[in-house]
């Protein structure tokens, strides 16, 4: 399927006629980091969103304007992520690709919770569409995102087709033995239960078996209301633990008593941006998160 897929892209787009590497952007962290390890010895792709603030209410500037409309390549998640890019990319003024990476076939999507769902089944209608977009927290999303983002480098940049595969390998390579070590050190866990500031972290919690039992707020940054935030911190006792998300923190975590352990993390992994962006991001999870059973 993927080989098919970007095959299709390649008919919409002759390749960029260059000396220089294709200029290639990318929306958020995650995306920059993924690109950045496939495009090892070419290039570094622009980063739009280089603060540790949430991306769902980012505001852009000319100067990201600009290098969005100059991309011969720009890689996002889609509207649910980054609902401020759609005006820019509308007023693109150039014919480079522009691959929206949670809209590829194959992925795992998993639908947005609402916050009163945690820990039930439900079994009615739902909107369709509206998907939790953390989606590169599932690692077999980002193995799919790999090779797509070489097929699409390969489109672009033809002359550098075989330093692109060769770091795909390598990439492909250090993410699956980072899972294996990321699911023997966090399995202790699975009888843990957390509480999370901010929805960000149910695609991790499906691949390696973590049981969240509320959030502060939803994926798409809602907040909980009085009663539904009270109801939470009366599930906080020394048996559970409470998972900061830095990029959407709360207030409620400078009041809590000394007998809550309460551990930080960043989905986005900025601190994480250079080479082995992934597994490095999987260590950092398993780190702060192997503190709730310490």
């Amino acid at each position: 399927m993927i080989y098919r897929l970007v095959f299709a892209i390649s008919l919409s787009l002759a390749p960029i006629a260059q000396a220089e590497p294709p200029r290639v952007v990318t929306s958020i962290a995650p995306l920059q980091g993924l690109v950045a390890d496939i495009m090892t010895g070419i290039g570094t792709p622009t980063l739009l969103l280089g603060e540790a603030i949430s991306p769902h209410d980012f505001a852009m500037r000319p100067s990201q304007a600009k290098a969005i409309s100059d991309a011969d390549v720009l890689f996002y998640i889609g509207q649910n992520m980054e609902p401020w890019l759609e005006k820019a990319l509308q007023a693109r003024s150039n014919n480079g690709l522009v691959i929206a990476l949670g809209n590829m076939p194959d992925i795992n999507l998993l639908e947005a919770r609402e916050l009163s769902e945690f820990g039930e089944i439900n079994d009615e209608e739902e909107e369709e569409g509206i998907y939790d977009p953390h989606m590169w927290l599932d690692p077999s999303n980002v193995l799919i995102w790999l090779d797509i983002i070489t097929g699409v480098l390969e489109i672009a940049d033809p002359d550098n087709k075989l330093i692109y595969r060769a770091n795909l390998a390598r990439s492909h390579t250090e993410i699956v033995n980072a899972i294996d070590s990321t699911r023997r050190a966090l399995a202790p866990l699975a009888d843990v239960e957390l509480i999370v500031t901010h929805d960000s972290t149910q695609y991790f919690e499906e691949a390696f078996n973590l049981n969240v039992i509320g959030a502060f707020s939803s994926s798409d940054g809602q907040k909980a209301g009085a009663r539904s935030l009270s109801t939470l911190l009366g599930k906080l006792d020394p048996n559970t633990c409470l998972v900061e998300d830095t990029t959407n923190p709360s207030r409620v975590t400078a009041n809590l008593p000394d007998n809550i352990t309460h551990v930080k993390i960043d989905p986005m992994g900025f601190d994480q941006l250079g080479a082995s962006y992934y597994p490095r991001l999987l260590a950092a999870f398993t780190q702060s998160l192997s503190e709730c059973i310490d």
